[in-house]
């Protein structure tokens, strides 16, 4: 990891690389590509908001519970094999989802992507560490790191730009070319590793992992939801899934060859690198989440148009990832990371500042400076706590490392949308009572509800036969909707102070615990015992 970042890449490792960084491409777009076409799905379904709310984290909970399962599978039953099999769930299942015909078939299908999903981003990175060699590796993980980021901006911006000629589905369909493509190329440019021999695949440690991370996400998805944090079934699936954490922990502990390597959380590179990705995806999850609104229901933006917004950010991600090796080769491991943390923050205190008028001009420098900051941490963070796991145990590595990045998303949106939905309600304040009874609830609870109760009042006056009170209202939508604006920027201030002081604590860590250099890597694992001769110990140091 400290060879010259210039280092040249051999002709099929780049077509390698570039298969990896198309494979992660798609799974992480799909996290934020259905935003833009919840209304016309929730139109052409018949969903209910509830009903949208699932579709979206149908996919989280599935993504988040079976990371560590397949990580597992990839160090026991080999990288290639496990990558094209997650790839064929996710294809299929995509054009399924297209084709749903009610929004319960779509949350199921979504779920299933999800499983699919749960293989690709973790069996990407185990190849690179394994096909590539130490001088290499900084720029494979820099551009698969930017692949990842980019993909969290580029789906809404995909996902607008078909909405404008097709049909909802049609942000689902797009990942079935890719991933047959991803197929092709894997058969072509990754070669198959052999088998763990020390991998075993433990039924005990796979189930307690789904249940436990299962329970855990569902219990904070769920939370962010309803904004219900002390109800039982929230806190009863938080702590459940705790305790099947710590569980799980001391089952593994006594194994001598545990899938779950407690001991990797012993290095300093590895707990603090993971805790920086799991932050930064906390914040950045965050603040995509109360932007999405802000460039929509504040600023009149129309889907594609929101999309195109978010170009900047691409473009800045990009372009730091890119040059990650070279500006840690420059300016020390921890400092670059550190200052993309607070680069992010200070972008976010400036959201804070925005109200309905902010010139665009300002807009775009600051989504541009969050693009900066946030791709100087990925590729960074990601080298620094994967250079402390031995190549055997990669997979497990890495799959430690993604489900926590993923509970820190589902956190980030959960805590970041309470946080959003309390503050709004407050500045919402006595315009609730104005609505009807059945409409209040929906009314103040998030300015799209506004929008959406205000419609469902439009209607009903036109039908006529409606209270004065009722009329009343609907002539004064406008003033409800300029209410409900200035009730939105109130709600967002506070929100983006909080993705920036989680960004600064990211920076924090960083800083303390992360090295200047990362250490030399350490001899390649000793090749696997031939058939009939006695296996050689291997060190897991």
């Amino acid at each position: 990891m400290t060879a010259p970042p210039n280092t040249p890449i051999p002709p099929r490792r780049r077509a390698l690389m570039i298969l990896l960084a198309l494979a992660t491409l798609v799974v992480v777009m799909d996290v934020t590509i259905l935003n833009v076409a919840l209304e016309e799905t929730q139109r052409e379904l018949g969903a209910s908001n509830a009903g949208l709310q699932w579709a979206l984290d149908s996919y989280t909970i599935t993504f988040a519970t079976l990371i560590f399962t397949t990580g597992v599978c990839i160090d026991r039953f080999g990288q290639r094999r496990t990558l094209i099999v997650g790839l064929v769930i996710f294809g299929v299942a995509s054009v399924l989802a297209g084709y749903s015909g009610s929004i319960g078939e779509l949350i199921a299908w979504r779920a299933v992507m999800g499983v699919g999903a749960a293989v690709i981003p973790t069996a990407s990175l185990a190849i690179i560490m394994r096909e590539f060699p130490p001088p290499e590796r900084p720029r494979a993980i820099a551009m698969w790191a930017s692949t990842g980021g980019i993909s969290l901006v580029a789906g809404p911006l995909i996902g607008g730009l078909l909405l404008v000629e097709f049909w909802w589905g049609s942000v689902f369909l797009i990942n079935a070319p890719l991933v047959l493509a991803g197929i092709v190329l894997a058969f072509v440019f990754v070669p198959e590793s052999q088998p763990g021999r020390q991998a075993r695949f433990e039924p005990v440690a796979v189930l307690l992992s789904i249940a436990a991370i299962g329970l855990l996400v569902y219990g904070v998805v769920v939370g962010g939801q309803d904004n219900e944090w002390a109800s039982v079934e929230v806190w009863g699936s938080i702590v459940a899934g705790l305790a099947l954490t710590a569980v799980l922990v001391s089952v593994e502990r006594r194994r001598r060859t545990p899938s779950l390597d407690m001991g990797l959380f012993k290095s300093a590179r590895f707990s603090a690198g993971t805790a920086v990705v799991s932050l930064a995806f906390f914040a950045f999850m965050g603040a995509i989440y109360v932007l999405t609104f802000y460039f929509q229901s504040v600023l009149g933006y129309s889907p594609l148009e929101a999309g195109l917004l978010t170009v900047p950010m691409g473009v800045g991600s990009l372009a730091t990832a890119i040059l990650a090796p070279r500006l840690t080769a420059a300016f020390t491991v921890r400092g670059v990371i550190a200052a993309g943390a607070l680069g992010m923050a200070a972008a976010f205190v400036c959201f804070s500042l925005f109200g309905a008028e902010t010139p665009l001009i300002a807009l775009l420098a600051v989504l541009l400076l969050y693009g900066l900051g946030w791709g100087c941490i990925q590729a960074p963070a990601t080298g620094a706590l994967m250079s402390a796991v031995p190549l055997p145990k990669a997979g497990a590595g890495q799959a430690i490392s993604q489900t926590l990045r993923q509970v820190g998303t589902a956190l980030g949106i959960a805590v970041t949308g309470s946080v959003l939905g309390a503050v709004y309600r407050s500045s919402f304040g006595s315009e609730r009572d104005r609505f009807p009874a059945d409409l209040q609830d929906e009314a103040a609870g998030s300015i799209g509800g506004t929008h959406r109760a205000l419609a469902e009042v439009h209607e009903q006056a036109g039908s006529g036969g409606v209270s004065d009170r009722l009329l009343a209202l609907d002539r004064d939508a406008a003033a409800v909707v300029e209410h409900a604006a200035d009730s939105y920027l109130s709600a967002m201030g506070v929100a983006m102070l909080l993705t920036a002081a989680i960004a600064v604590l990211a920076a924090a860590v960083a800083w303390r615990w992360l090295p200047k250099v990362l250490p030399p890597p350490g001899p390649p694992p000793a090749p696997p015992a031939q058939d009939g001769a006695p296996e050689k110990t291997r060190s897991m140091s």
